[in-house]
């Protein structure tokens, strides 16, 4: 008997089986043909003996500098050229080059092979099992086998150990309030998209582009290919291997191959990733992209047509503000037009509202702290911090105002500096944009004190609460000096207020301790996932790690924006200083400070 022959039979049987036990009609008879097709497809696959070619290429980490230049060897299947394979063991390697021995140097990982499944192992037990009968890849805890450190939660926001290197207090205390709940395991299914992971002559093979979406990805870190060389950009920062990566001879059609595999791949990364799946009404990608009218275009020979695809989707039909299209692959002739959609649109319009009353108000650009009579105003448009390049401690923090903790602590040293006559703090966000959750959270605890950053992965379903106080007057101690709550404290926001321009304002609202001023912060909830196309296209979306604030215990969504307590309808009102000096005044019922403000 035929497999062709064999699998007819198997359609008929399934069908009597569902027709015997259930009103069935002829639209499930072909869906039942569908499991089965797929079914034999696989087994068909796994029968297969590969020709396999290996190859040693450059390998560019973050840039083109000598320093950051090595060798990788790539796997080729059956003479298909352009999607790379890596084995096991080529896998592993990486991961343990890429964790710092100076910041983790505990982190180790050992391989056991057993017939066609293979297993690695954290030194914390947690592990990752990649079966290649069944084309899966198992992990009984996604999250503990990606996190770096078993020192630190199990998906670190803060991001800051709190110590220094002589071990002493510094900037952050943990507090044992902090929790986890951990997550469900997870299965990829690469071969339900019709993607194998191959074992073959004791050696394993993962396409690289999987490696990169499962692992990379997690950590920032994205791959991409172009014949000649493997380049591994962080943040989607294709600019910085551009003048190698854009080759003069690159093909003008992409291969039937390359066509399928990245369609798959794509449907693959973003099924398991996208974290706004839910929000969007959106069950599967291959179904988005059918609906959206995307699928042929992500399935042309032409490679320019396809990039625009993706811009259109990430732009257009996502118009969440953390997803976006970075760039044309190697194979493109031009960049893609961005055609945005209407949440971006009137993004954009808002910001240029402010922007333009804002400069009106500030014509040689607004400083990062001020005070207009009572009030102290502290300004920044983005959240960042050294990690370790700036020392807090010992350096004039006046000289670093763009970085904002130090922007915070030389804040809290001017408030409350001898004769200070300010009572009243604002933390302006009209024009913030995002940043750093570590910044974000030293934010948070400057205002509040006993701050807290919430997180859920929509993945695997695990949920953390970190809980911290911060070192807001360079004692070494934590205690309750360290906060400005002694302060009447109020949050500038609009809708230009985005991703952590809108945690900051969620905590310090629901805190009741903060009275939040303007219009709705702008949401924004994931953190952003950067990602790369098989055939090389740097994109990236809203990720699978969902910021949240906790009330009564339980987890809610910021996507949504705050609500401020009270409106100001104008933009102009943002920045007359004199004018909101005396308008917040008013609301505190000090109205002999309101009126010298508003004289």
């Amino acid at each position: 008997m035929t497999g062709r022959t064999f699998k007819k039979l198997m359609v008929i049987v399934l069908a009597i089986c569902v027709l015997a036990t259930s009103a069935c009609g002829y639209s499930d008879v072909q869906r039942i043909e569908q499991v089965v097709n797929e079914s034999m497809e696989k087994a068909e696959r796994n029968s297969m003996v590969h020709s396999i070619e290996k190859k040693t290429f450059a390998m560019y980490c973050t840039d083109l500098s000598d320093e950051n230049k090595e060798e990788i060897e790539l796997c080729f299947m059956d003479g298909v050229t352009d999607i790379p394979y890596i084995t096991v063991d080529t896998m592993r390697n990486i991961m343990i080059e890429s964790a710092n021995p100076n910041e983790h140097p505990n982190y180790d990982l050992t391989v056991k092979k057993d017939g066609n499944t293979v297993t690695l192992s954290r030194e914390t037990n947690y592990n990752m099992t990649i079966n290649c009968d069944e084309d899966t890849i198992h992990f009984w805890d996604y999250d503990a086998f990606l996190n770096m450190s078993n020192n630190n939660s199990l998906i670190d926001i803060v991001n800051y150990t709190g110590f220094n290197e002589e071990g002493e207090a510094e900037l952050f205390q943990i507090s044992d309030a902090s929790f986890v709940r951990y997550g469900e395991d997870v299965t990829f299914r690469p071969g339900d998209y019709g993607i194998d992971l191959i074992a073959q002559d004791g050696e394993y093979y993962i396409p690289l582009k999987v490696y990169d979406d499962i692992i990379l990805s997690n950590s920032g870190i994205n791959t991409l290919y172009n014949g000649k060389a493997v380049f591994l950009i962080a943040g989607g920062n294709v600019d910085a291997v551009a003048d190698e990566y854009f080759i003069e001879d690159a093909p003008k059609e992409r291969s039937p191959e390359l066509i399928d595999f990245n369609y798959k791949e794509l449907c693959f990364a973003m099924d398991a990733m996208y974290g706004l799946k839910e929000t969007h009404d959106i069950t599967d990608f291959d179904t988005l992209f059918m609906k959206a009218d995307l699928k042929n275009q992500l399935l042309s020979k032409d490679p320019q047509e396809a990039g625009q695809a993706l811009a259109d989707l990430t732009l257009t039909y996502f118009d969440d503000r953390h997803s976006g299209f970075l760039g044309r692959s190697y194979m493109m002739e031009e960049a893609v037009e961005a055609k945005i959609g209407p949440g971006l649109r009137q993004m954009l319009v808002d910001k240029a509202r402010y922007q333009k009353a804002r400069e009106e108000a500030y014509p040689d650009g607004i400083p990062p702290y001020e005070e207009s009579g009572n009030t102290a105003y502290i300004t920044f448009d983005s959240f960042r911090s050294d990690h370790g390049g700036l020392d807090y401690y010992k350096e004039d923090l006046s000289e670093h105002l763009d970085d904002t903790i130090a922007l915070m602590l030389y804040s809290y040293s001017q408030i409350t500096r001898e004769g200070s006559p300010v009572e009243n703090v604002v933390l302006d966000l009209s024009n913030n944009g995002g940043g750093e959750s570590p910044a974000a959270a030293f934010v948070i605890g400057t205002f509040i004190g006993d701050g807290s950053v919430c997180l859920t992965d929509t993945l695997t379903g695990a949920l953390v609460s970190e809980v911290f106080k911060v070192d807001l007057n360079l004692d070494r101690k934590f205690d309750e000096k360290d906060s400005l709550l002694d302060y009447n404290l109020f949050c500038l926001t609009n809708g230009n207020s985005f991703s952590c321009g809108n945690l900051v304002p969620s905590a310090l609202h629901n805190s009741h301790m903060v009275t939040t001023l303007g219009q709705t912060s702008g949401g924004g909830s994931c953190v952003v996932r950067f990602m790369t196309t098989a055939d090389g296209c740097p994109f990236q979306m809203s990720g699978n790690s969902r910021l949240a604030y906790m009330k009564n215990g339980a987890f809610y969504n910021i996507d949504q924006g705050v609500e401020p307590d009270f409106i100001l309808p104008s933009p102009k009102q943002f920045y007359d200083r004199e004018y909101l000096t005396g308008y917040i005044n008013g609301l505190l019922g000090n109205n002999e400070a309101g009126k010298i403000a508003l004289n």
